[in-house]
């Protein structure tokens, strides 16, 4: 069975405008400095019938109580004996039993059946989450087989949850006024909540475009750029962190809602099985929710000799460019082209592929303090047939394996 050792300790993370936020957050590495999110916590359920139990050791660097809850899971365990809430007083302090500063303790915790979840602190959570203290647990099927492609699927063998790549996206907001609260003891009122950056998987705009173990932000390993080929399924693993719903649009095509809080959109009855996933243009994840979305892109394969665009396009001076002088276009309209660009111009594009957006459609998440871009847009990256490598896009089947 698993064990993962985490530490609740305290760091920093830039902004897009140039200042650093305090955090709190959990990191796998003795010593090392918080996370945003924590460490993706990556499991394979044992055969149907044998009982998956998760044992995470949380050792408490910070100077308050914290604590681990495991939303959707099944029984709890601490330090041997059944989780229980905290008291002090009358007062309900934690959801859960906490490590005191200094403490380590133990949660044993038997899954309940794959898909995506969240963890996070249990104990004043209003603040301890907010300041960072999340992360995501995908639990796998017991048939799981990567590279396999009727077992490389997100809830098991005939599902139809089969999929090319996946990918993680953790959702969250940062108020630099709680961070810089907490970081100098002061009070602050939840009342007053004013996130001015949102974030997947801890990063704005434009560092969301980076890819996974990008080493100018170490704090924040994980990426968001979504890169695929035509018609393979993607699977996007969203989970709310934060206090607000977000809004995703994955440009280009609907996606697949395949599953909701780590269960299955699908109906097994005595007279046959009923798909339940719908797709839709934008899918709503809200705080303490996960959602699972298959997404394929196929588009009507204009070729520049067999099949030209049936139309004019305009000059490319009136196409759109960055004003900065950076682009993603490759300069021509066509998969797999790189045609010219002005002479000022520098592309960003590698071998004319297509890039468009994966955004947030609330107006505060595409903005960075009241500025747009900034927050939430992310890109997905269409390549050529044939031509992606294929560890983009791949997670590891477990995380934390002796």
């Amino acid at each position: 069975m698993p064990t993962v050792n985490l530490w609740a300790t305290d760091g920093y993370v830039g902004t897009p405008d140039g200042k650093n936020v305090y955090i709190w957050g959990f990191t796998d590495k003795e010593g090392g400095a918080a996370q945003l999110p924590g460490p993706a916590i990556i499991v394979k359920q044992q055969p149907y019938l044998i009982p998956t139990v998760v044992t995470v050791n949380l050792t408490n660097k910070l100077a308050e109580p914290v604590s681990l809850v495991f939303p959707g899971q099944g029984e709890v365990r601490v330090n041997g004996q059944p989780a229980q809430p905290q008291y002090q007083g009358d007062k309900l302090v934690s959801f859960i039993n906490h490590a005191l500063p200094g403490e380590t303790i133990t949660y044993q915790v038997t899954l309940t059946g794959p898909g995506t979840f969240l963890y996070e602190s249990g104990t004043y959570p209003h603040r301890q989450v907010q300041m960072g203290l999340h992360g995501a647990m995908i639990v796998r099927p017991p048939d799981y087989l990567g590279l396999h492609p009727e077992k490389q699927t997100a809830y098991g063998r005939n599902t139809g949850t089969e999929f090319d790549r996946e990918y993680l996206l953790v959702l969250g907001e940062i108020d630099p006024g709680l961070h810089q609260s907490v970081e100098h003891g002061l009070p602050y009122d939840t009342g007053e909540f004013n996130p001015r950056y949102r974030t997947i998987n801890g990063k704005c705009w434009n560092g969301t475009v980076s890819g996974d173990g990008d080493g100018h932000l170490p704090a924040r390993p994980y990426g968001s750029m979504i890169m695929m080929e035509p018609g393979e399924k993607v699977l996007l693993r969203c989970a709310g962190a934060g206090f607000e719903s977000h809004p995703l649009h994955p440009h280009g095509n609907h996606a697949r809602v395949v599953g909701l809080d780590g269960k299955l959109l699908q109906n097994c009855g005595i007279s046959g099985t009923t798909d339940l996933s719908f797709k839709r243009f934008t899918i709503l994840t809200g705080p303490g929710q996960t959602c699972d979305l298959i997404y394929t892109w196929t588009g009507p394969g204009y070729e520049p000799d067999t099949n030209p665009i049936p139309t004019r396009l305009p000059q490319i001076r009136k196409m759109a460019l960055a004003p900065t002088g950076l682009t993603m276009w490759s300069g021509s309209p066509y998969l797999g082209v790189k045609g010219e660009l002005p002479g000022e111009i520098e592309s960003c594009n590698q071998i004319g592929e297509y890039h468009f957006m994966l955004n947030s459609h609330g107006v505060p998440g595409i903005t960075g303090q009241g500025a747009f871009p900034g927050g939430m847009p992310a890109m997905i990256a269409v390549y050529p047939a044939g031509t992606l490598e294929p560890h983009h896009g791949m997670l590891p089947t477990e995380s934390h394996t002796p």
